[in-house]
């Protein structure tokens, strides 16, 4: 299917009837033409750039131009100076067709609305229907265009009928209420001589003029008959019903999309057949209410009423801003779509980093303005597809829906997602076929939909920050590793698992031989490094499945529940102790970092309690003790150290029981009893142990490749150190090597 033609469309208070009127009629043009439609329109809109407007206002750097075959820019619409030439500089360095609808004052080509013969139209009304022959014109500002356009189609309307306009008939105003109330005051104060008739620039400043006069006594339309202009004003917003001129908004939208079109493809296109144009009557003249105006706006208004009626009894505000989590929240939201008038599509998507920079220590980092690369989409609701999802895509392709194939073209409309200066995200909704924007309810909707994102976000924080504090009261501040509080924790909870599961438990006990020692001799300082050692080892000794603790100055524990085999306890001793060993050679400290090993891993049996596995595992640590003891009484202990701090030093030479044998001349029966009665472990596979040592040592700190490190370690055979390694370690050099890269970031 061919891409079409994708008009963006910048705008503010689309809510509002002019505007609504104009993006009708564009809607309408390019509808016709098989074009689609993206509307990039913000609530807020105030003179000041406010941090909350600003914010508001990084909806247009949503906009990817690159991605938009022209814009209908509605300058006028926007009240912020600073905010209109910002656009203006957007617009230009992208230099694709940009046409303005009803302003003058920018560096683009503009389109302007005919008032002259609209207001001359309405001032007609009053000379051919009333037959009245003294008016007065009240506009707006002097010297803006539309007011003078205004004043132009009086004197049109004058002059054709050969009437005269005295200088003081043309009253300069500020389309608001204060040149109404003004001017209503020189009536009554005799300054200036009532006309039988009074045509105002537009219907608030109608409204105002006759609610003064009537509260002073003057009869409207008896005494004069007044007009606006616009038709912005309905029965309901005004104590008398006003006769006025329905601007021609929704042909100007459309005419827009024709002279865009005719920009965009250099080829021209046929006008559509815009809405009826016409003088609406009401009470302000002598002719009454339209009624067939009257019944439209009886239909109109009656199913907004229906709107504010579900929405005021929704509790919309308390649905959605009582969810803790953000897929709550979403889905709280999803459901209350259905208070959008007339909405058959709406998409919300958030900033990826939406809930701030991540940094607990400084919350204000959050974003203000721009957008990251990638965009959520959170809330998927359309005809094929209403639910909550996580789905990611650029942000360059603004909403994922532009870009499915559709039989038929859509007008989308983008509003901002954002709490105060902190910004969110996008909301965006769709009518389908019918011609229609979004109204006041929802702007209260989407209100109430950014204090629910941020209640979330805060809820968020706070649990982060709960947390934090939590972990840090069953940390250890030395080694970072849980404190006792932690290790009461958790072996609990992995011995209740252990059992429920029906796993092995392990728990092993590691006791710092000579702390004291240290302490007195070389200093608490000193005693705190040598801590932080074995907690480095006991530490890197464990898998993601176990969680290591210091439970007392110079006891670690390390606790987990897992399909383990009968060994894993031997194999962290082996690896606790190849790590010690090949510290205790390089650091070149005076003294030794040793400990002794208390450990239990099998089934939970019935009635075995957590209490009588540790009773157990204290009474192993002391059998270590005196075992280490009975050790070093043995003979020839000095000289097995000595070996054995050489091999953990390079482990990757050829260590054979023979050459050991002929150095210390001993027998090869009785070298292989004594080396394990001292360490507790045989002379070939303390070797194994070392080397695997050492492997785990590259593996982690080097990119070097399986092969390199096999041989470094001192294996011929690269096959053989795989088996090796997976058995005593447990995973494949490649897995480990990941989960260290994971463990680092």
């Amino acid at each position: 299917m061919k891409k079409r033609l994708l008009i963006g469309v910048i705008v503010c208070e689309t809510e509002q009837l002019m505007q609504r009127r104009l993006i009708k009629g564009i809607t309408d043009q390019a509808f016709a033409l098989d074009m689609d439609i993206a509307v990039f329109s913000c609530i807020t809109n105030n003179d000041e750039l406010t941090p909350y407007q600003a914010s508001e206002f990084n909806l247009f750097q949503y906009m990817n131009l690159a991605a938009i075959d022209g814009v209908l820019y509605l300058r006028d619409s926007m009240h912020c100076e600073a905010e209109k030439l910002r656009i203006d500089q957007l617009l230009q360095e992208h230099r694709i067709p940009v046409l303005v609808l009803d302003d003058d004052t920018s560096p683009f080509p503009f389109l302007m609305m005919d008032d002259r013969s609209g207001f001359a139209a309405i001032t007609n009304h009053l000379i051919e229907k009333h037959g009245l022959t003294d008016l007065l014109c009240l506009t707006g500002f002097q010297g803006h265009y539309t007011a003078e356009q205004r004043v132009l189609g009086f004197r049109d309307a004058m002059a054709d009928h050969k009437l005269p306009v005295p200088e003081d008939h043309i009253v300069y105003g500020d389309y608001w209420h204060d040149s109404a109330k003004n001017l209503a005051e020189e009536f009554v104060s005799g300054k200036r001589k009532l006309p039988q008739g009074i045509v105002c620039g537009n219907d608030p400043m109608a409204k105002v003029l006759c609610h003064t006069l009537i509260s002073h006594g003057i009869r409207i339309p008896e005494d004069v008959m007044i007009t606006g202009y616009d038709a912005s004003l309905t029965e309901t917003q005004s104590l008398i019903a006003l006769t006025s001129y329905v601007r021609r908004n929704f042909r100007l939208g459309a005419q827009g999309v024709v002279r865009l079109y005719q920009m965009m493809t250099g080829e021209t296109c046929p006008l559509r057949q815009t809405e009826r144009i016409d003088v609406i009557t009401g009470n302000s003249c002598t002719c009454g209410i339209d009624l067939d105006y009257l019944k439209h706006q009886i239909t109109v208004e009656e199913r907004h009423e229906e709107y504010r009626t579900m929405y005021r009894t929704s509790n919309l505000s308390i649905n959605i801003t009582r969810q803790e989590t953000l897929d709550a929240c979403m889905e709280a939201i999803r459901q209350n779509v259905y208070l959008i008038r007339g909405c058959t599509e709406y998409y919300l998507c958030l900033c990826e980093d939406w809930e701030g920079g991540g940094a607990l220590e400084n919350p204000s980092e959050y974003r203000r303005e721009g957008f990251p690369q990638h965009m959520l989409l959170k809330i998927l609701y359309n005809d094929s597809e209403n639910s909550i999802v996580t789905k990611p895509f650029p942000s360059a392709k603004m909403l994922p829906r532009l870009h499915e194939e559709r039989e038929k073209p859509g007008c989308f409309f983008f509003s901002p997602l954002h709490h105060d200066d902190r910004f969110f995200g996008i909301s965006v909704l769709s009518f389908g076929e019918k011609l229609d924007t979004y109204d006041d309810i929802y702007c209260q909707w989407i209100g109430t939909v950014n204090t629910a994102l941020e209640f979330v976000r805060m809820q968020t924080y706070l649990k982060r920050f709960n947390n934090r504090i939590y972990l840090s009261s069953i940390r250890d501040s030395l080694t970072g590793l849980y404190n006792h509080e932690g290790y009461r924790k958790f072996s609990r909870e992995c011995f209740d698992a252990a059992k429920n599961e029906h796993r092995r438990f392990l728990l092993l006990y590691a006791s710092f031989d000579s702390l004291r020692q240290v302490n007195e001799t070389y200093g608490h300082s000193e005693g705190d490094s040598a801590v932080t050692v074995l907690a480095n080892a006991m530490n890197n000794s464990c898998t993601t499945y176990e969680r290591c603790a210091r439970i007392e100055d110079a006891e670690f524990s390390i606790i987990g529940y897992q399909d383990y085999e009968e060994d894993a306890c031997q194999r962290m001793v082996y690896a606790i102790s190849g790590y010690l060993e090949h510290y205790n050679q390089s650091s070149l400290k005076p003294y030794k970092i040793t400990a002794s090993f208390g450990y239990f891993c099998d089934y939970i049996q019935p009635g075995m309690t957590l209490e009588e596995i540790t009773a157990l595992v204290t009474a192993k640590i002391e059998e270590s003790r005196a075992t280490k003891q009975s050790e070093r009484a043995s003979p020839y202990y000095r000289e097995f150290v000595d070996l054995r701090e050489r091999i953990y030093s390079n482990p990757q030479e050829d260590w054979s029981i023979d050459s050991m044998c002929r150095d210390l001349i001993l027998s090869r029966g009785y070298f292989q009893k004594l080396y394990t009665r001292c360490f507790g472990i045989s002379f070939t596979q303390d070797v194994i142990n070392s080397r695997i040592e050492l492997s785990k040592r590259l593996l982690s700190s080097t990119d070097y490749s399986i092969a390199a490190i096999a041989d470094q370690s001192g294996y011929s055979n690269y096959v053989h150190f795989m088996h090796q390694f997976k058995k005593i370690v447990g995973i494949t050099p490649t897995e480990y090597r990941r989960r260290k890269k994971q463990s680092e970031q």
